[in-house]
Parts: C-alpha cells; sequence; structure tokens
C-alpha cells in the first residue's frame, strides 16, 4: 500500500438538522466557493468552541432557517470527507417547527430557505452531508 501526502483539513465538528413540516423538508439554497451554482442543503453548521452538538443544532436552525423545534432526536454521526477532513457531522431530527427570532446568518452567509416535497427530496438535495444526513433519517423513521 502506497501513502499519498494529501492536506488534511482540519474541521470542527459540525450538526446537520432534517427539519420536517407534515410531507416538506426544510432546506437552505445557498452559494458555495466550491460549486458552480447555488446549492440545496440541509440546514447545517459547524460547532462554535465549546458549544455542544444539540446546541449547535438549535443554534444553526434558528440562524439559517428563523425556526425552532419542539422536539429533538439524534440520528447519529458519520465523517464527511474522511481521505482529506476531520469534519464528524452530527445529525439531528427537528419536528414541531415555529417561527423564531429572525434568522442572524454569518456575514459570509448568503440563505434563502425553501420547502421541497419528501418524495423526491434526496434527488433534488446538492451536497454529501446532506444527502448522508436525509439517508439517516429516512432509515430510521
Amino acid at each position: 500500500l502506497r501513502r499519498v501526502d494529501i492536506p488534511l483539513v482540519q474541521h470542527p465538528e459540525s450538526a446537520a438538522i432534517v427539519a420536517v413540516e407534515g410531507d416538506l423538508l426544510v432546506c437552505v439554497r445557498q452559494e458555495r466557493p466550491g460549486s458552480s451554482g447555488p446549492t440545496l442543503e440541509l440546514p447545517s453548521g459547524k460547532l462554535e468552541p465549546g458549544e455542544t452538538t444539540p446546541a449547535a443544532a438549535v443554534r444553526e436552525l434558528a440562524e439559517e432557517c428563523a425556526l425552532r423545534a419542539e422536539e429533538w432526536r439524534e440520528l447519529g454521526w458519520f465523517w464527511a470527507a474522511p481521505a482529506y477532513s476531520t469534519e464528524l457531522v452530527h445529525v439531528f431530527e427537528a419536528s414541531g417547527l415555529s417561527a423564531a427570532n429572525g434568522a442572524a446568518l454569518d456575514p459570509d452567509e448568503d440563505v434563502e430557505v425553501e420547502r421541497v416535497p419528501l418524495a423526491g427530496a434526496m434527488q433534488k438535495l446538492s451536497d454529501a452531508v446532506s444527502i448522508a444526513a436525509l439517508a439517516l433519517w429516512l432509515e430510521d423513521r
């Protein structure tokens, strides 16, 4: 086995949220530097220093979607891209959604909330983290 020297991206852990309203999945559409156009993703984000994964999930749903959830359930975790990144993604289900205080996006974020039908949502998502998180949710429901 020949080892290849690939730069390792040091990335904090993150939280991805599967937020469901009836038969709709709450998603965010945003520009990403590595894509050729806007992506459709689940709400997600990295943990702040000292923050727990449940707290990060609550914060990200409020910041990106101006939503809060009555019920939370941790679904599992996975490595985002272990060949070149240390990012460990924790996946949460959020239900019983209601409006929270207005979105407070990070300066580098331009996010548009979009609700898509659960039927066919997997084919509409643009990034691997969202696809894997939704797969965990579908397997567990």
